[in-house]
């Protein structure tokens, strides 16, 4: 049953973020800022699968089924030569940390996801992208070590850019950094740093729209952070709940997040498993 502020959200017009079918204004997104048609989509992945197929390592661990590939063409607006570099950077990263992705502990990451850590808003900005929150005041290191953080959220991303809305719309990331400690930040650096960046950097097959820092800490006061003002001209205000300037009520529901990393846990952990078969040998460098 629909609580009000579903009800009021949908009259409005606003989508859900578990969207499964694509309305026609968000079919129009993609035509207008990826080019994709339905030539030129079935084009392109007939020719991307080829190159993977045509590759001895990729073929091994890559999934060819459209709905895989389409993440990484869309997020490279279908250039087939960069959707392949991107494919070489996402497995490379896996393979080159054994030590995150080596050891997968669905009860742990499940729990960590439930956690509060990271949230995904019932539903989608104006703009249709997805919004996550992710906040660190929630997370200990002591009892999460920092290498199963980044396998969950690694799982997070997975199983959200199947999602052919997101994969057009983007994501728009507001980092909660309330309650950021030095215990936490010697757990990133200096050795995360560099992944961090790389990954966000040209790893993800994902379209970044935009990331947004609230509620400073000490660790970052040397660094951009917006103030509740400026993320509204991003995200309109009926989205957010209200700890960041929103119409919505607090919001803290981990089980949204646990359920989607339920739904692709087991097609995640297999390609994992499957990098690891190849032994860690890096497939190519296309940084």
């Amino acid at each position: 049953m629909a609580t009000k502020y579903e009800e009021i959200m949908k009259a409005k017009g606003f989508l859900p973020y578990n969207l499964h079918t694509l309305p026609a204004k968000f079919i129009q997104k993609a035509k207008e800022e990826l080019g994709e048609t339905d030539e030129i989509r079935v084009q392109a992945l007939e020719q991307f699968r080829k190159r993977i197929l045509e590759d001895k390592k990729l073929k091994m661990c890559v999934p060819t089924d459209d709905t895989y590939l389409l993440q990484f063409l869309r997020a490279r607006k279908y250039d087939v030569d960069k959707a392949i570099g991107l494919v070489h950077n996402y497995f490379n990263l896996i393979i080159s940390h054994p030590e995150i992705f080596d050891q997968l502990d669905k009860e742990k990451m499940f729990k960590f996801s439930s956690s509060g850590f990271v949230n995904v808003l019932p539903f989608r900005d104006n703009d249709g992208c997805l919004v996550l929150t992710i906040r660190m005041g929630t997370w200990d290191p002591e009892e999460i070590k920092v290498q199963l953080l980044f396998c969950t959220m690694a799982a997070v991303i997975y199983s959200f850019e199947l999602y052919p809305a997101n994969q057009i719309c983007g994501v728009r990331i507001i980092f909660d950094s309330e309650g950021y400690s030095f215990k936490q930040m010697r757990c990133f650096v200096p050795r995360y740093i560099p992944l961090i960046a790389k990954a966000l950097r040209n790893c993800i097959p994902a379209r970044f729209k935009s990331i947004h820092v609230v509620n400073e800490a000490i660790v970052f006061h040397s660094l951009p952070w917006n103030n509740m003002e400026e993320i509204h001209k991003y995200i309109s205000k009926e989205v957010l709940p209200q700890e960041y300037g929103g119409d919505y009520t607090s919001y803290n529901d981990g089980d949204s997040v646990t359920k989607e990393i339920d739904k692709t846990y087991d097609m995640f952990s297999m390609l994992v498993r499957t990098c690891f078969s190849l032994n860690g040998a890096p497939l190519m460098n296309k940084d």
